[in-house]
């Protein structure tokens, strides 16, 4: 299955692309205006699929963004027998209508661990205040 919110911004573009039933002229589509009009009908069809029924919502411990009567949105995974939250682990007191997976961090790139590890230098010559200097 292609991703919902890929279909949406497909039907998006074709209906901004055609706007009375005729296509739109190469002039006003070659316009700044043309492609942040574009932008913003894709954007938000693809805002709007991104929202799924909680039915289809993973219940292996994946954290997922839900939305929930009297909270708004909760970062939520099913734990046992029910959605908990994962701030503190209690169960939602009303069940979540839609999810959707939760966006990638910013600059998410995987770091390789390195191959050596240096540890600095320790040094002890420096005298220590109110303490002999001779051992002894």
């Amino acid at each position: 299955m292609t991703d919902p919110r890929i279909e949406a911004v497909a039907r998006a573009i074709c209906k901004e692309f055609m706007k009375n039933g005729k296509a739109l002229g190469a002039a006003r589509l070659c316009t700044q205006d043309a492609f942040f009009d574009l932008a913003h009908v894709s954007l938000a069809a693809a805002d709007a699929a991104a929202w799924r029924p909680i039915a289809s919502a993973p219940k292996d411990g994946t954290l997922i963004l839900v939305t929930v009567k009297h909270i708004g949105c909760d970062v939520v995974s099913f734990w046992g027998t029910g959605w908990r939250e994962t701030t503190n682990g209690l169960m939602l007191r009303d069940e979540p209508t839609h999810w959707q997976s939760l966006p990638t961090p910013p600059n998410a790139t995987p770091q390789a661990a390195p191959d050596t590890i240096t540890i600095p230098e320790v040094r002890n010559d420096r005298p220590i205040p109110g303490k002999d200097v001779t051992d002894g």
